[in-house]
């Protein structure tokens, strides 16, 4: 492909960067540099490499969205019937206009999305998904009752490394 450069290889230093940065993204850079051994300067030129490769796509606070507004979460497991990719774009138009889906994903399988869509109640749950409608999907809605393990939470490390 013309214009299409590999992504850089990272380095145990880029790794250990890019844990403790995913671990707490507000510590400074010079903490940074002394929890991996590193100097101030050449730390930052490497934090400064891995945001322009986009290794780092931003830096983000953990919220608690019960105690925000007792906003309730809802997985949907998406079915676009004879998906086509036109139909696969106008279903993503409507998600990337809708700020109250915070995640989804193309899967493969019998499911064609997964979102997870955050409303105040359910009939708000229903007019974030009237879009929707006009297109001819099967969905299925799994209200949350309980977040028991998030994202947030991940050793990068470990699961880079790890063998299952």
């Amino acid at each position: 492909m013309i214009g299409k450069s590999s992504p850089p290889s990272l380095d145990r230093l880029d790794l250990e960067i890019l844990a403790v940065l995913s671990a707490d993204g507000r510590t400074s850079k010079i903490k940074l540099a002394e929890a991996i051994g590193l100097s101030p300067t050449p730390c930052a030129m490497r934090i400064e490499r891995l945001e322009a490769a986009g290794f780092i796509r931003g830096y983000h606070a953990d919220l608690d969205l019960e105690r925000l507004g007792n906003l309730s979460q809802f997985i949907v497991m998406v079915c676009v019937k004879d998906i086509t990719p036109e139909k696969s774009g106008q279903f993503e138009a409507i998600v990337s206009r809708s700020m109250n889906i915070v995640v989804c994903d193309a899967v493969s399988g019998v499911v064609d999305y997964v979102m997870r869509i955050l409303a105040r109640n359910v009939r708000h749950y229903h007019e974030i998904m009237a879009p929707f409608l006009a297109m001819e999907i099967d969905y299925t809605t799994y209200p949350i009752s309980k977040n028991v393990r998030d994202r947030a939470d991940f050793d990068l490390e470990r699961v880079l490394v790890s063998d299952f």
